[in-house]
């Protein structure tokens, strides 16, 4: 007799290296062996702990270990949830739980188009960068960076690669290269009117009297649109100093993250994603989304102790048990244990801010009394 635990497990990273070691030798995840190169050895805690017993009673980050008597019931977890894992961090906040859908071809109702939910729930953090459009509404983007200039937003959406110049250089003189802007989210700065020193494809230094929209990407590199271009763009955030003109902002031309949508608005709200990174598993991400529902989540972003480490997000539950490494945070750690740790301080910022496939796998915990039989 089995006694069966839901357990939470949200979409993980998998580097290419771990991919090819793992497909390519036909390893199975489940027999592989507790000792690593440069692993600490571990003295576990004689009694079990659930991890939200765990996170009281422990200071992150720490070593645990799935107990014993617990298996992994789903053999398609990417994860070796068998071998020892590095609690990294406690993460509570809202997650907006969405499905991808994908239009009925032919099929029409009376209001809008039919839609088939597709592959499984996504969940979008509340620190998800991205923006959204409602599908079921006009949909006007503006057609120029000089429409974008004449409103002077807060923060604007690229929705195409268009021809510009990006800063190479700030010593000085900023230096210029003509180039591709790409899609992305842009804070203008000043209109430009100017002469710029700029290289060309040829590599060799030119000088042009430009009249550009300076702007800022998310990353704080400047880019140079022409006043001139042409493309489809959206509004993200007004400045706090708009209206300076007369000129008006359609609702039909902005876009938004999921948290400024109205609550009781969300159930069922269909949106297309104008902007954001997809998830990085396979889901059948269609870029079109149903609004399911918004939970409060209270979970640990968690990194295997292996030679290719990987992030994943474990819910904060009574069950299932872990031992904890008693000595996990002694000096000196071992060299495994300093470069998960590493990865972990480097990817977790990130990592929490992405989109991810949500998947629901049960850990068995064998029944003592089917085993003294």
């Amino acid at each position: 007799m089995m006694l069966g635990h839901n357990y939470e497990f949200v979409g993980g990273q998998r580097t290419k290296s771990e991919v090819a070691s793992t497909s390519a030798s036909g390893i199975d995840l489940y027999k592989s062996s507790f000792t690593e190169p440069g692993e600490t050895e571990y003295v576990w805690s004689e009694s079990a702990k659930s991890l939200s017993d765990i996170l009281k009673d422990a200071t992150l980050p720490v070593v645990v270990k799935l107990c014993s008597d617990g298996m992994v019931k789903d053999h398609e977890t990417p994860i070796d949830l068998q071998r020892p894992l590095l609690l990294y961090k406690e993460f509570k906040g809202k997650k907006l739980h969405a499905r991808n859908i994908r239009a009925k071809s032919a099929t029409i109702d009376t209001t809008r188009i039919v839609h088939d939910k597709v592959g499984p729930y996504v969940t979008f953090p509340d620190t998800f960068t991205g923006y959204f459009r409602e599908i079921d509404t006009k949909d006007h983007p503006l057609l120029s960076i000089g429409d974008v200039t004449r409103i002077m937003p807060k923060l604007f959406i690229s929705a195409g690669d268009y021809e510009g110049y990006l800063c190479v250089s700030q010593f000085g003189e900023n230096l210029y290269q003509k180039s591709v802007v790409p899609t992305g989210l842009y804070k203008p700065t000043n209109v430009l009117q100017d002469t710029i020193t700029y290289i060309n494809k040829r590599k060799s230094e030119k000088k042009k009297l430009v009249r550009c929209l300076s702007c800022e990407d998310d990353r704080g590199k400047i880019a140079l649109f022409p006043l001139e271009t042409k493309g489809i763009f959206y509004i993200g955030a007004l400045g706090s100093s708009f209206p300076k003109t007369n000129v008006s902002v359609s609702p039909a031309c902005m876009a938004h993250r999921w948290t400024e949508f109205e609550v009781q608005r969300m159930k069922s709200l269909r949106v297309r994603m104008v902007h954001g990174k997809p998830p990085l598993e396979e889901c059948s991400f269609t870029g079109l989304l149903e609004f399911s529902h918004v939970t409060e989540e209270h979970t640990v972003i968690v990194s295997t102790l292996s030679p290719a480490p990987r992030l994943f997000e474990m819910a904060v539950t009574s069950e299932p048990f872990f031992l904890v490494a008693l000595n996990s945070n002694e000096v000196p750690v071992g060299a495994l244990q300093q470069k998960c740790l590493k990865f972990a301080k480097n990817e977790t910022e990130a990592y929490m801010a992405t989109v991810k496939v949500k998947r629901d796998y049960g850990i068995e915990q064998a029944d003592s009394t089917n085993d003294q039989e």
